[in-house]
């Protein structure tokens, strides 16, 4: 590994994710939006698409492990007994998956790999094809965990120091980790007016506004956090992101017929910035990136119903370092936006000051700047 040598520019470098929409390909698509066209060709490489068989297979297995034994989930995510175990197949499940990764980025002319995604970054370290490209890992949840590859990876970057300790923790080499933040694209860097988004959106623009939003994939208790919301329509309204899930939306839809005034749905929009940017506090379970483009636009968050396993080692992280509030059911939540309903505005430009020092909107510039700095022959 170590600096290209190009016979000419643009340097195709592959941007590799578990699959879309997700949060590790808003990571992808936050790199891309900072690489310089004249030097870097991105290129943009779907797990579930090179592998077709075993990515919806895993997708799907991790969807119905959370739906109907989550403890299970919480155990395999890093249990040190299972990461020895899958330690133990890496000379033969993963030898025979990197090959064919290997081969296509061989095929596609790949000079430097940048992973969002763990699985992807022990594929192509492991592979004896790819010595000489060099690869990056950008982690997207504050807590390391152990599946992330020790060796022969050119440069980490990640959330906090906190992360960085669990990847020293698996042998990393601490030279080569950057706390850059999680990046997030530029639509979440520029201050947005509340008030004109809001008009934008169909929404009243001086009414305090929630935004509730269960990722890409509208995952966890939306519609409980609706219903448990609805008492304090006219005196608030909502709008709630449902990512994917058109069940999700029908239902609430149906929900809207009754309170339609105050409540406004949205399905998957590849374009959130403007729904963050109206809102005067987000609802969310705390994926990395969500919180990344919660704390870039400075707005307060509270944790909602986070998913086994990184979410809730996520919360914690939030909670220790005063970036969040947590709700553990609907009548928590509806204290904690009722506290700020009765403080005003003030009470939310109060918590949103508090992330100040975590906000780290610029991470996905200073990440391709370190990457530039690696693979460019000056």
């Amino acid at each position: 590994m170590g600096t290209l040598h190009p016979a000419q520019y643009p340097l195709k470098v592959g941007l590799i994710y578990g699959c879309a929409p997700s949060g590790h390909y808003s990571a992808a698509r936050a790199l891309a939006d900072f690489f310089p066209a004249a030097i870097i060709e991105p290129v943009f490489i779907n797990l579930s698409e090179v592998y077709p068989n075993l990515g919806p297979f895993v997708a799907k297995t991790y969807l119905e492990v959370l739906k109907k034994t989550p403890f299970l989930w919480n155990y395999v995510y890093d249990n040190d007994f299972v990461a020895f175990a899958s330690g133990a197949l890496k000379n033969t499940v993963l030898s025979f998956y990197s090959q064919k990764l290997s081969a296509l980025l061989t095929a596609k002319n790949i000079k430097a790999a940048v992973s969002t995604q763990a699985l992807s970054a022990m594929l192509i370290a492991k592979s004896p094809a790819l010595k000489n490209t060099p690869l990056f890992s950008v982690l997207t949840d504050f807590q390391a965990h152990s599946y992330w590859p020790a060796e022969n990876v050119e440069g980490y970057f990640v959330p906090s120091k906190v992360t960085a300790q669990g990847l020293l923790k698996n042998g990393a080499d601490p030279a080569k980790i950057f706390v850059t933040g999680i990046p997030v694209r530029k639509e979440f860097l520029a201050p947005r007016d509340r008030q004109a988004e809001r008009k934008n959106l169909g929404l009243a623009p001086n009414l305090f506004t929630v935004l509730i939003t269960g990722g890409s994939r509208g995952m966890g208790e939306i519609f409980s956090a609706v219903e448990a919301l609805s008492p304090f329509f006219g005196r608030l309204q909502a709008m709630v992101m449902c990512g994917e899930d058109k069940t999700l939306a029908r239902r609430l839809s149906r929900y809207t017929a009754r309170k339609k005034r105050h409540l406004k749905i949205f399905e998957y929009t590849d374009t959130p910035g403007a729904c963050y940017g109206a809102a005067d506090l987000v609802v969310a379970k705390p994926g990395g990136v969500t919180v990344a483009e919660t704390l870039s636009l400075g707005k307060p968050l509270i944790i909602f119903s986070p998913l086994p396993g990184q979410e809730e080692l996520n919360s914690s992280f939030l909670l220790k370092n005063r970036l969040a509030e947590l709700a553990k059911d609907g009548r928590q939540l509806q204290t904690l936006v009722r506290r700020r309903l009765d403080g005003g505005q003030r009470s939310c430009e109060y918590q949103a000051r508090l992330p100040a020092a975590f906000s780290k909107p610029y991470a996905a510039r200073d990440i391709v700047a370190i990457i530039l700095e690696k693979i460019i022959k000056k």
